[in-house]
Parts: C-alpha cells; structure tokens; sequence
C-alpha cells in the first residue's frame, strides 16, 4: 500500500482532524491537572506540612504548593470542599472534550467509508467488461463488504487510536521529565524493549492479512455460486459435494484467520505485563530517590508521578495494539486500492457531435474488423460487413462462432484487435462511451430487469423519460395492454430479476428499454432464444414491427425469426462464409442451408 493512501482520504476532512487533535490535546490536560492535584488532596487529607511555599524544585511543585497554601487558608474542611469542586470542574471538562473529539472522528470515519465506497461502486462501474473475465465476482463483491469492514476497523479505527495514544504519551512523557528527569529516563530505557517484544508478536501481519481477505473472497464466490446453481446443485444431488466443498475451505479459512488473530490479540497482554513491570520498577527506583532526598521529588508529587505513569500505560497498550491492527489492515488497503488503481474504460475520446448530413451511404460498417479476447487465439478473423441505414443485418453461426463479439465489439465493451467499426461514417474509436451507447439499444438473451417499477424499469436509460415517452415505447414493443392488467400498472414492482413476470413480457420490457433510447441502432442479441414456441410467435410479431424502416443487427439462434432479413451473414470459426437474403442461402446450398435443414428436422 502506498503509504499515503488513507493520507489521501483523510484529507478533504483536514480541519476535523486538527479539531479532533486539539480536543485530545485538551482532555488528556485536564487528566493530567487532576493527577497533578491528588498532591495537595493528600496534604490536606492528612495534614502533612505547614504549606510553606516551595523555594526549591521544578515550577510544578512550587505551584502545586502554592495551591495548597491558598485552599488552607480557607479552613481545612473548607479546603477539601474546595478542592472536590475543583476536581469535578477538571473531570467535567476532561470528559467534555473527550467526548468532543469522539464526535469529530466518528464523522470522519463514516465520511471516509462513505466516500471511499462510492469511488468503489463508480470504478466498479466504469472497469472494462475484460476484467470481470478474469476475476470472481466474490472478490469484486468482497471489496464492498469484508475488506471495508477490516479497513475501518483495522486501519481507520487503529489510526484513531494511534493518534490519541501518540498524542497522550507525548503531553504525559513531557510532564514526567518535567517533574523528574531521572525517573523518567528511567521509563524511556524500558520502553525499546516493550518495543521491540511487540514488533516481534505482529511481524507478518500484514501477508497473513492478506491471504485471509482473498480466502474469504473466495468464501463469498462459492456461497454466491451456490445460490446462483442451486437448481443445478440440487438436479445433481451435488449437495454433500458442494457442502464438503465449502465446509473444507472454511476450515482452512477458520485455521488462518485464528493463527492470524492470536498473534493480534497477544499485543495487549503482552504490553500490559510490560507496563506493570515498569511501574514495580518506578515505585522502586522512585522510592529510593524519595528517601534519599532528590531535589524537587517530594513524597506526594512522587505519587502524582506514579498516577500519571499508570495514565500512561492504557495509551502505550493502544500504541502496541494499534500497530499491529493497522499492519493487519494493510492488506485490505492493499486490495481496495489496488482495484481503485485498475484501468477504467478508455472513455477519454473527443465526443461525438450528431450532424444531420450523413456522407456515408451506411448505418454501419465493419471494415477488417479481427479480435483475440487474449494473444494467440483469435475470435475474428477480418471481418467486413455494411449496413445500409433502414435495413436488418442477421449474425447467423454455430456456437462459439463470433456472433456475441460482434454485438460487444460494437457498444465496445472490447477494443478491435485489427480494424475499424465506423457507426453513420465515424470511427467508434472517435466517439466517447457515452455518445456511442447513447445511440445504440441492446435487447440481449438474459434479460436483465431490476427491482424496481416497469416504469423505472422502461426509463432506465433515460431517467428523465416523461410518462407518455413510456407508454408509447411500451406501446411499441407491444407491452402496454399486460402492463396495465399488472396490480399497480406502470408502478408496479417487478421483483428481483423481473421475477414476476414471465419470459416474453420480461423481453417486452427489455425492447422498451431499448426503444425508449430511439437508437440510430438497434441490437437484438438471441432474444427470442430463450422462450417457447407460443412465446417466441408473439415476441417475434413485435419485433417484425419494431425493425420496421429501423436500421438493426439481430443475432439468431432460432433461424425461423430472421428469414425476412434484408442480409444474412453466416459466421463459421470467427470467419464470414456466406452472405445473402435467406433465398439466397438457400440456392447455394451452403453452410446456412445445413443449419436451417438441421432446425427444421
């Protein structure tokens, strides 16, 4: 991890961190005046001394005694009244200001987690479809769960404590060298051991960290794999498989992630025995300069001393702690930065202004057009098609043949290995993400509606769509007399997945979507694939009148659909074999009439 990454997002929130540090700075004070003080309770308590004002020692003493000579002159049951409202005002404000700066780093922790969770879900957003191919959608997802959670707690939470524990041991090691230099080179010789003890309990924190993020990243991708098959799992009575699967990886999990917290967790105890031993050696070398008369350590400010030490030790266990907390977190900073730091689409091209005098004779045109998803193994293979504007271009193909690619390639979801796609003359290359996809509509196989309204569902990509703009695309793709038979008509929730609809009204949607854009083109990727015979009829007779005097590209499975297209491509192995109308085809006797004689029988 860069080790100003936190620095960076703490920054917006600078003025809150100083106030944060100035209210520490102001509650360990009133601690430490309130320590201070135990010196004339005690005199006063038991009597000791005659209050004479101090002529020798550190200015501490000579106040503290000067405190004492003016709440004697009250009367000593005066005094000790005094003195408690005294100590109440202290511990008053000490708590004022403590819970003060308690609030300024609960605002900046959420605001951190808030912030940094957008700058996720927007770069989520904006990665190239190639990196979803190459990682699990668990670790994707693990990012926005696990690892902000351990980055809260092990990083934010552990720099909060790290800096009220560096900023009290500071204020607290300047007073005990002010009140006696000796005892507290005393303290400072003790503390590189407990120094170096610790460093040595949470030494490879930080890859154990790391390995168990990426396990349980990988948890998350066999539970979400689970749900999504379970219908698989099941039909193959693949449930003890699955679940001994799991339970084998979650024992690996369980095994690391508690060797990793054991050592975490023996921080504390560790520097609390270290700090107890210290304390027994300050009440003895203490002692000792007492009896032998140390200049300026007096009987009662040697215990004011030894209160201030016991202060100490919490914020030197939370130095310890928080260290090994921020080494554990650093793997997760490592992860969420490293997906931040991923390279977004290429979306910075000039943008695409619309000119309503086309040169080009074609809608579009794919002019040696070759791509590999990766080096060596090519997909397509110099493609060159043309598309006149108002016309239906059909992919036609085996599986694996191509067809899909094209329809990626075209909303570049992927940059063309070799050539160049040119959208009414213009080189895609040449237009920003935005303007491109703007002027494309996609209706792909897997029909996807959100959880939400038909409405919302329709003005997807247009949520400023007026109501009428809705129903006249709801209209066009022939959904508007289900809708409004639906509980709520148009406000009516879909469900997860557009569960509560069937396949063909779910593509029905899906088309309005697509319409509601008014795309120079409209894309159709398999869309009647996936439905029945009755289905399929229906859907097709809407989509005969959606193409209508519409410039489309349809990628078929079932043949039957695409029989009125103005050119039908045939794609074999990424390669172009045949191109004509379906009668065409037909007369040859080639690859496309293989395919429709294999549907028909």
């Amino acid at each position: 991890m860069k080790k100003n990454f936190t620095l960076r997002q703490l920054k917006p929130y600078g003025v809150r961190c100083a106030l944060y540090g100035l209210f520490v700075v102001l509650s360990v004070v009133f601690t430490m005046a309130t320590a201070l003080s135990v010196a004339d309770f005690l005199r006063i308590l038991f009597g000791t001394g005659e209050g004479v004002a101090v002529t020798s020692g550190n200015l501490i003493a000579q106040w503290l005694d000067s405190l004492y000579v003016w709440l004697i002159s009250f009367g000593k049951l005066n005094a000790l009244h005094l003195f408690s409202a005294i100590i109440f005002v202290l511990y008053a404000l000490k708590n004022v200001f403590s819970y003060l700066s308690t609030i300024q780093i609960a605002v900046i922790r959420s605001n951190v987690i808030r912030d940094l969770r957008n700058k996720l879900f927007h770069k989520m957003l904006r990665l190239p479809m190639s990196y979803y191919d190459r990682h699990r959608k668990g670790d994707v997802m693990a990012r926005f769960s696990s690892d902000m959670v351990e980055y809260e707690e092990g990083i934010l939470n552990s720099i909060q404590m790290l800096l009220t524990a560096a900023i009290s041991m500071l204020l607290y090691l300047s007073m005990l060298l002010y009140l006696n230099v000796k005892l507290t080179l005393f303290v400072l010789c003790m503390l590189p051991i407990v120094a170096f003890v610790i460093s040595g309990i949470s030494r490879k924190l930080k890859q154990a960290s790391k390995v168990v993020q990426e396990m349980n990243a990988h948890l998350i991708s066999l539970t979400d794999e689970a749900i999504g098959g379970l219908k698989v799992i099941k039909a193959y009575t693949a449930i003890d498989f699955s679940n001994k699967r799991f339970r084998e990886y979650n024992r690996e999990y369980t095994r690391r992630r508690f060797h990793m917290f054991r050592r975490v967790d023996a921080a504390s105890p560790v520097s609390d025995f270290l700090g107890n031993v210290i304390v027994i050696g300050i009440l003895l070398f203490g002692a000792w300069l007492v009896f032998n008369g140390d200049q300026g350590l007096t009987s009662e400010l040697f215990i004011s001393y030894v209160m201030l030490f016991v202060l100490m030790i919490p914020p030197a266990k939370d130095l310890s702690t928080a260290f090994s907390q921020i080494k554990k977190g650093r793997a997760c900073a490592d992860r969420i930065e490293q997906f931040l730091g991923e390279p977004s689409e290429k979306s910075d091209f000039s943008e695409y202004s619309d000119n309503s005098e086309k040169s080009e004779s074609f809608a579009l045109s794919l002019r040696h057009v070759s791509f590999s998803y990766n080096p060596g193994t090519e997909v397509l293979h110099d493609i060159n098609i043309d598309v006149p504007r108002g016309t239906t271009l059909a992919l036609v193909g085996s599986s694996g043949s191509g067809k899909s690619t094209i329809a990626d390639l075209l909303c570049r979801f992927y940059p063309c290995t070799e050539g160049q796609i040119l959208l009414e003359g213009v080189n895609i290359n040449g237009m920003s993400l935005s303007a491109l996809r703007s002027r494309i509509g996609v209706v792909a196989q897997d029909t996807l509606l959100f959880n939400d309204t038909v409405a919302a569902n329709i003005a997807f990509g247009r949520p400023d769509a007026t109501q009428d703009e809705i129903v006249n695309a709801a209209k066009a793709a022939q959904a508007h007399d289900f809708i409004l038979g639906l509980p709520q008509g148009y406000q009516t929730s879909l469900g997860e997945g557009g569960s509560l609809l069937s396949g063909g009204q779910r593509q029905r949607i899906s088309i309005a979507r697509a319409l509601l854009l008014n795309p120079d083109l409209l894309i159709l990727d398999e869309a009647t694939s996936a439905l029945d015979t009755e289905n399929e009829r229906l859907l097709q007779a809407t989509l005969n009148e959606v193409l209508r005097d519409r410039t489309a590209i349809v990628i078929a499975h079932r043949l039957s659909t695409i029989v009125n297209a103005d050119n039908i491509v045939v794609l074999d192995h990424g390669r172009i074999v045949e191109q004509g109308t379906h009668a065409e085809l037909m007369n040859i006797h080639g690859r496309y009439s293989e395919l429709v004689a294999l549907q028909s029988f």
